[in-house]
C-alpha cells in the first residue's frame, strides 16, 4: 500500500535570499507545513501528536537535493510519500514540483517513535 499526500504552498518573500531564491534552509519549512498538514488530513489531533502524548517523534536523519531555483512569487507543491515504516521510525521523502509537474526540490526524513521521558525508541 502506498501513502501519499500533497499540498500546495506560495514561496513568500521571508523565505527568499537577496537574490530572490528559496533559502536553501527553508525547504524543510515547506516540507514540516506538508508533513503537519499530512496528519490534520489523517484525523490525528496534531496537538495531541505533536506536544502533548507520552512519546515524541524526533527527526533521526535528514537530507534534500535542490534541482532548479524556488523563487518568490511562485507556488510549489510538496507531495509526501511514506517510504518506509518500521518497528520504531518510519521514513518519508517530500517531492516539491511546481504546479506544472516540475521537481524543484526533494528531501527525506527519518523520524523516530520515542519515550517522552527516557527519549528510548519505542
Amino acid at each position: 500500500m502506498r501513502v501519499s499526500f500533497t499540498v500546495e504552498f506560495p514561496v513568500r518573500f521571508q523565505d527568499v535570499d537577496a537574490g530572490g531564491v528559496l533559502f536553501f534552509g527553508r525547504i524543510y519549512d515547506y516540507c514540516h507545513q506538508a508533513y503537519e498538514e499530512f496528519w490534520g488530513s489523517e484525523g490525528v489531533d496534531k496537538a495531541s501528536f505533536f506536544a502533548g502524548a507520552g512519546y515524541l517523534v524526533p527527526i533521526a536523519h535528514s537530507e534534500a537535493d535542490y534541482r532548479s531555483p524556488i523563487r518568490h512569487g511562485e507556488r510549489i507543491r510538496v507531495r509526501i510519500d511514506v517510504l518506509r515504516v518500521g518497528r520504531a521510525s518510519f521514513e518519508l521523502r517530500y517531492n516539491v514540483t511546481d504546479p506544472e509537474g516540475d521537481v524543484r526540490a526533494e528531501a527525506r526524513t527519518v523520524h523516530a517513535f520515542v519515550n517522552r521521558a527516557t527519549m528510548k525508541p519505542i
